[in-house]
C-alpha cells in the first residue's frame, strides 16, 4: 500500500506542485550542485556518479535522516485517521535534476526498506538544463 508520495521539481521551470499538503524540502541553496560541473551537468540524480556526489556532500546525511524522520511522523499521524491520507512530500533544488532527484531517491529507499510503500515522480528531470 502506497502511503508516501514523492515528488521532486525545480524551482526555475515553475511553482511548487499543487496537490494540496505537502511536506516541502528546498534544496536550492543546499548540498553540492552538480550542475557547476561539466560532466555532471546533463546527467541526473539517478546516476550513479551524480548521486554519489549529492550524498557524500557534508551534511547531507543528515538532510536525508531529518526528512526520513520527519516523513515517519506524518505517516505514523496519517495511520490514525479513519481513512488512510497519503502523505505528500515535495523535494526542490533549483532545477529538478540532480539534488533533489538523489536526495528523493534515498529517502524513498530507507522508507521502503522500513515498510513503508513510497512512490517517487521526478516532475523536471527531463526538461532541459537549466544554463543559469
Amino acid at each position: 500500500m502506497i502511503r508516501v508520495v514523492i515528488t521532486t521539481f525545480g524551482t526555475l521551470h515553475g511553482p511548487v506542485p499543487a496537490e494540496g499538503d505537502a511536506l516541502l524540502v528546498d534544496l536550492s541553496n543546499a548540498l553540492r550542485n552538480p550542475h557547476a560541473n561539466p560532466d555532471m551537468r546533463y546527467r541526473t540524480g539517478l546516476d550513479p556518479m551524480v548521486r554519489h556526489h549529492v550524498l557524500t556532500t557534508p551534511g547531507a546525511d543528515r538532510v536525508v535522516a531529518l526528512n526520513v524522520d520527519r516523513i515517519r511522523a506524518l505517516v505514523n499521524v496519517h495511520t490514525l485517521q479513519v481513512q488512510p491520507i497519503l502523505t505528500r512530500v515535495h523535494i526542490a533544488c533549483r532545477g529538478g535534476r540532480h539534488r533533489s532527484v538523489a536526495v528523493a531517491e534515498e529517502i524513498a529507499r530507507e522508507l521502503r526498506r522500513e515498510g513503508i510503500g513510497t512512490e517517487v515522480y521526478h516532475r523536471d528531470i527531463d526538461r532541459p538544463v537549466v544554463e543559469n
